[in-house]
């Protein structure tokens, strides 16, 4: 005799079963490429790959929405601005207060009014102190800021890597005081796991070698592993590691007694996967992890496309200049990298863009030499700017035509925000800004600045949607639809 089921024994299977479809119908954030902050610009370049490839659409004209000067005296800006998740910008500076040079930090609402600023002052100020911050800040999606400095006074130099809260206060410091002096290398870098990668490189005790190093610490400031480059006499980083998807860390190391590079691909475990000797190269600049997870480093001489196990896949060479850019990389695999040639109108500078084979799509002459990597907007704008006395600021089209220019002396690469704002540190006669150039977000009514950014964004060029990991909502649906005719069979069957 079959005993009848329980209405409450119903009920609960339907509750479950109700469960489950709402949550294969709910929409959920995409999982972030890496712990980066995944909004805004959370750090130089973009993203931990350095494409420099913004989820958001820039500036379509050169419409000036504010400037900021820090009014510290004899301040500088060396490094591009990083822009945290809330829209704060973060903005590494130098300054000197009559005795030392000093660095501060500021953060800024996006409406270019100061939030704070905090100003390091390592050791004890004796006169000829220095200060400096080494590279943009990276920024974690709590909040966290991540930055590297240095400290030198007559008897000692020695690196420091910083963590503040989103407040302006210090969360930790971490001190790299070994051998005889120690200098950092570009940004930090931040893997799915929070880990913080960032490089420097030191002087061995007895003065006789420079090592280069790889540092990776836990997001409580300990230290997880590091790794030395033991290779050759004289060596040591240069540029800002780049983590491709699955993990691996990019990082080059040069060769001071001869002009070589090495190219260095490490586990996340710290140990090393493989290393690419670049004879007669000198690489001054960070790596590039394309989509398909091409390597890209830049020379003087020859851009390289390096594959993920290790060996060469392509190199471009200028006919009639150099290249003095790192490359930057857009969504559909085209190489951007800058630099200089000289021809029958005499010296100028050249930006490439180089397709994803190793040829060349087109280039854009500019009236003095191109040396920091171009960022590139949603629609595929691509912006830099051009050295000399008399800069200009660049947005082109992605066939290499002229958006629009703007007449200033741009001194860093750009940060694009969500609302498309893009900011960029410039000189105006000694002095140096935060350029804020307004986006199309910023306006989104005004016709001259379409198109304006989408609703839905992207996180590290996955668009944020529904979930697409789990089980399947057709699974779901085939689930219930059998559970329920199992439940009518049973009813039949009572």
């Amino acid at each position: 005799m079959i005993t009848n089921v329980p209405k409450f024994k119903h009920m609960t299977i339907l509750l479950m079963l109700i469960f489950l479809l709402v949550i294969s119908l709910t929409p959920v954030m995409a999982s972030s490429d890496d712990a980066l902050a995944d909004s805004q610009y959370p750090k130089a370049m973009n993203d931990n790959q350095n494409t420099g490839q913004s989820q958001y659409v820039g500036p379509q004209n050169n419409s000036t929405k504010w400037n900021y000067t820090t009014g510290d005296p004899d301040s500088e800006i060396r490094y591009a601005p990083s822009v945290g998740p809330d829209g704060t910008i973060y903005l590494p500076t130098a300054f000197n207060n009559g005795t030392n040079y000093l660095a501060n930090l500021y953060a800024l609402n996006p409406d270019g009014t100061k939030k704070w600023n905090y100003t390091i002052f390592d050791g004890i100020l004796n006169e000829n102190c220095y200060n400096y911050f080494v590279g943009s800040p990276a920024i974690t999606q709590d909040g966290t800021i991540y930055i590297t400095g240095e400290f030198h006074d007559n008897t000692r130099t020695y690196g420091m890597f910083y963590a503040f809260n989103p407040d302006g206060t210090v969360k930790w410091k971490y001190i790299l005081n070994e051998g005889a002096a120690v200098y950092m290398s570009g940004s930090p870098a931040v893997g799915t796991d929070g880990t913080i990668y960032f490089l420097s490189q030191f002087l061995s005790s007895d003065y006789s070698r420079w090592h280069g190093k790889l540092n990776a610490l836990n997001p409580d400031g300990s230290e997880k592993w590091n790794y030395i480059v033991s290779d050759g006499t004289n060596g040591g980083t240069t540029g800002s590691p780049a983590i491709a998807p699955d993990g691996t860390i990019y990082f080059v190391y040069q060769f001071f007694s001869d002009t070589a590079s090495n190219l260095y691909a490490l586990n996340p475990d710290g140990t090393k996967k493989w290393n690419y000797l670049l004879e007669n190269e000198y690489i001054s600049d960070h790596p590039v992890v394309a989509s398909d997870g091409t390597i890209y480093v830049a020379s003087s001489n020859h851009l390289f496309a390096i594959n993920p196990e290790g060996t060469i896949k392509w190199n471009y060479s200028p006919s009639n200049g150099f290249l003095e850019s790192a490359p930057s990389v857009a969504k559909d695999g085209t190489i951007y990298v800058g630099g200089s040639i000289t021809d029958s109108n005499g010296y100028q500078g050249i930006l490439y863009a180089i397709d994803p084979l190793g040829n060349l799509k087109w280039s854009f002459n500019t009236v003095y030499n191109v040396n920091t990597p171009a960022v590139i907007g949603a629609d595929g704008t691509i912006y830099f700017g051009d050295g000399g006395g008399l800069k200009t600021f660049y947005a082109l089209n992605p066939d290499g035509t002229i958006k629009w220019s703007l007449a200033v002396q741009p001194m860093t690469s750009a940060a694009i925000a969500r609302d498309g704002t893009l900011y960029f540190a410039l000189n105006l006669d000694g002095t140096y800004y935060l350029y804020a150039i307004q986006g199309p977000g910023s306006n989104p009514t005004n016709n001259t600045n379409n198109p304006v950014n989408a609703a839905t964004t992207t996180s590290y060029g996955n668009t944020v949607g529904m979930q697409s990991t789990g089980i399947p909502l057709a699974g779901i649906i085939l689930a219930i639809l059998m559970v329920a005719g199992g439940l009518v069979g049973t009813h039949k069957k009572l």
